[in-house]
């Protein structure tokens, strides 16, 4: 899964007190109220916070046009003003901006950029250019309802980088081991989309090993283990060394069908035999979400409990 042919990685500058934070809305139609609650929230947390007004704009399911959104990309990127940028929600309609990006504006231009949900394919896109990114909550929705943990985005966007852990009273092993890799990865169904894509996963790097973020929610579980399979057979799994889910919310079978939904998972990743966690409360979680440096170096321990730790620094 790791970013082949690569053995180093760009990492952002921490964000300071007073920083300009950008909002860009690259996927759904953003709701008013819910943006400036958000903002609100950002704004507690010490930052400054730059939305254009184009961002309530709407096309079908989509903020605007692919142009506009774009564009809005781009133009946050490239301000050096700007020292982070956050998406305002996920919904659908990211994949269509990937051919337009600039690939060049964005290596030049690192910077602190936070989302989940359909924003994994942009974590896939940059990730690939070397670049750092964060998995965490997004503006017009946890910043709004307060659905996150301060702490850890604070820690994970500004902390300076030191080693910390994430060990959650709901994670738990699937799988015994330790491995250490690049943490990679996202939302599962956006994972498997991009799967047999240009932006998907390609060749695993002997170089980087990876730590696989699988996160999700109310999929069935014949579908998780449909979309484990493909990512596997399109060799989306090569080169990862670990796997830590996240709670995946509502993809529980009911209770009359005689079997877990860790009987599926390890099912789907069966004759894969590498540590695997579950429970970590990231992305799509009923929890207060925890943030996490995509491209950061980790380990994952799964024996007792589980952990995984940030063992290098992961911003400039």
């Amino acid at each position: 899964m790791s970013a082949r042919g690569r053995l180093s990685w760009t990492r952002p500058r921490a964000l300071r007190p007073g920083d300009l934070i950008g909002v860009c809305a690259p996927a759904g139609a953003v709701d008013a109220r819910r943006l400036a609650a958000g903002v609100s929230a950002l704004e507690g947390l010490g930052f400054r916070v730059r939305v254009s007004p184009e961002i309530l704009e709407r096309k079908l399911f989509s903020a605007g046009s692919v142009e506009r959104r774009v564009d809005e990309l781009h133009g946050l990127f490239a301000d050096g003003d700007v020292a982070g940028v956050v998406c305002a929600r996920g919904g659908a309609g990211v994949s269509p901006l990937l051919d337009r990006l600039d690939a060049e504006l964005l290596r030049r231009n690192p910077k602190v950029f936070v989302g989940y949900s359909d924003a994994t394919l942009l974590h896939l896109f940059l990730n690939r250019l070397g670049l750092v990114t964060f998995h965490g909550p997004m503006v017009a929705v946890e910043l709004a309802d307060g659905g996150y943990d301060p702490a850890s985005l604070l820690r994970a966007v500004s902390g300076g980088g030191a080693p910390w852990s994430v060990e959650a009273p709901g994670m738990r092993p699937l799988r015994d081991g330790e491995a250490v890799g690049r943490l990679e990865g996202g939302c599962l169904s956006l994972l498997a989309a991009a799967a047999g894509t240009g932006w998907g996963a390609g060749p695993p790097d002997p170089e980087e090993r990876t730590i696989l973020l699988v996160e999700d929610a109310d999929e069935p579980p014949y579908r998780l283990h449909r979309m484990l399979t493909q990512l596997r057979q399109s060799g989306g799994l090569g080169g990862v060394d670990g796997l830590v889910f996240g709670e995946m919310r509502g993809c529980a079978p009911s209770s009359g069908d005689g079997y877990s939904l860790d009987d599926v998972l390890l099912d789907a990743l069966g004759g894969l035999d590498v540590p695997v966690a579950i429970g970590l409360p990231c992305g799509h979680s009923p929890s207060p979400m925890v943030t996490l440096p995509l491209g950061a170096r980790v380990r994952l321990r799964c024996g007792a409990v589980a952990r995984l730790e940030l063992t290098e620094p992961w911003l400039a």
